[in-house]
């Protein structure tokens, strides 16, 4: 008889974990079971933290082929919320793939992982499901590199106009800063560009930039824009 109440008691107990896992599935399985479009996989890095947004990624092909764009994404319900970039989609890990960084749910940096370093970094806003606004961060911080490009160093070397701002990534040394950091509403920014990041013995320009990207005013903040040295490299 005891035999009998433990097995009852035991089918019973497995009966309600059994619904209770039915009836609150985890974040995980709303993500699988988003509406993907077919051709186009979900960006793990990019994901959001409460799991609702990504990028989407198209999946790599024929290598001549054009992919679709990339896309930034609401996964359920599934819709699209924006598209990045004005050219043919990269797979995921492929150069020039766009990146993400999150800051809470619903502000999200995108940028560009070019062959030396970030390229096009904006920032989304998210609202209802929705692009409310786009912060043009690079459009800003280019044009202070490239300023000082033409001022001094095409002023210098005018033939070397073929050359010029290319955003290098330094992430060695124990001084190395994250190229960029969410700290509340604000977004820090730590930047280098190079005219020539291949070594090459051509006239050679530098500088770097430390500032504060106010994400409630959409401007920079607190700008250290830091002119390196013109030189001629040695010949390696």
């Amino acid at each position: 008889m005891k035999a009998l109440i433990f097995v009852f008691v035991l089918c019973f107990f497995d009966g309600l974990m059994l619904r209770a896992e039915t009836a609150s599935p985890g974040k995980g399985a709303v993500q699988s079971n988003a509406d993907i479009p077919e051709g186009y996989e979900r960006g793990e890095k990019s994901l959001s933290p409460d799991g609702r947004f990504a990028i989407l990624y198209p999946i790599r092909g024929d290598d001549s082929a054009e992919l679709p764009p990339n896309l930034l994404v609401c996964l359920k319900p599934y819709s699209v919320l924006t598209r990045i970039g004005t050219e043919g989609g990269r797979w995921q890990g492929a150069r020039d793939q766009p990146l993400a960084k999150w800051n809470g749910n619903s502000i999200v940096a995108i940028w560009i992982a070019a062959r030396w370093g970030m390229e096009d970094l904006a920032i989304y806003e998210i609202e209802a499901d929705e692009i409310k606004r786009i912060q043009p961060v690079w459009r800003r911080v280019w044009l202070l590199f490239d300023r000082d490009f033409r001022e001094r160093f095409l002023s210098k070397y005018p033939d070397e106009k073929g050359s010029g701002v290319i955003f290098v990534s330094k992430s060695e040394g124990p001084d190395s800063k994250p190229e960029l950091e969410f700290k509340g509403h604000k977004m820090l920014l730590n930047l280098f560009a190079d005219n020539k990041p291949n070594l090459s013995v051509t006239p050679h320009w530098t500088a770097s930039l430390h500032a504060v990207w106010n994400l409630d005013t959409a401007e920079l903040e607190h700008v250290d824009f830091r002119p390196g040295p013109i030189e001629l490299r040695p010949n390696y």
